[in-house]
């Protein structure tokens, strides 16, 4: 039994060589195997690109995804909305307000914090009026009425409250790790008055502006100085809005 092996040139000459032998019957073109071959070539690596290009598609889009979801809440900004009148009129109701996730809070700062009251969590924004170790207090005038709130034995003046007026309340000292708070709309705040002082570990962030329905933007009335976002600063868009909350009735 005789058995032909393929020419040692490899497939490309062993092709020429079944083309030449049926060259009698068949009139072929002299460069066909080397057109067969390419064509095949062309064909396997068609194929392997599409495999690898899938491949790297897939990757790209998970990356991006990965990228998206790293950079959204990694921010040190983030926008809120603001639901309640409870900061009027420093802060009306639907105006947005940029929080700084990375000050720590001061007097005078106003905050979002994250609060658990009544078996359920919401978050609210309030001032910071005094910090641990601190005393506060809004004592009775002769009217009857408190003229000031007071920290460490010194009024504190709050002309961006306007007419609002401020219930007396007893004197107290605020706790190691906590803050004392208050709404600016001191008759709708359901703030440290009732529910007492709250973690600081709570707080959620520090406003740093206020941004109105019309876009402007203004800086906090009675904050420090906080420096805002710039135009290199990711800042994350605002997300659900909170519950309102008011004042307890008494």
């Amino acid at each position: 039994m005789n058995t032909t092996l393929p020419s040692p040139q490899g497939p490309a000459e062993e092709l020429r060589r079944l083309a030449a032998a049926a060259a009698p019957a068949v009139r072929a073109r002299p460069d066909l195997a080397r057109i067969v071959l390419d064509r095949a070539g062309r064909q396997r690596r068609a194929r392997r690109l599409g495999k690898v290009t899938a491949g790297v598609g897939g990757g790209l889009v998970v990356l991006t995804t990965l990228a998206a979801a790293t950079l959204l809440g990694r921010s040190d900004y983030v926008t809120v909305i603001q639901p309640s009148a409870a900061m009027m009129p420093t802060i009306q109701v639907g105006e947005r307000v940029v929080l700084d996730k990375s000050l720590a809070p001061a007097r005078g700062d106003v905050v979002v914090v994250h609060l658990a009251r009544d078996g359920r969590t919401y978050d609210a924004m309030m001032r910071v009026v005094a910090l641990s170790g601190d005393t506060v207090a809004c004592p009775a005038g002769p009217t009857g009425r408190c003229e000031a709130v007071v920290v460490n034995g010194t009024a504190v003046p709050e002309p961006y409250l306007g007419a609002t007026v401020t219930d007396p309340f007893p004197m107290s000292t605020v706790p190691d790790r906590m803050i004392f708070l208050l709404g600016d709309n001191r008759a709708a705040a359901n703030d440290s008055r009732f529910i007492g002082p709250v973690r600081r570990a709570d707080v959620r962030g520090v406003a740093v502006r206020i941004e109105d329905r019309d876009g402007q933007v203004r800086v906090v009335p009675g904050a420090p100085a906080h420096h805002g976002p710039g135009d290199s600063d990711n800042v994350d868009p605002a997300g659900q809005v909170p519950p309102a909350e008011v004042a307890t009735p008494r």
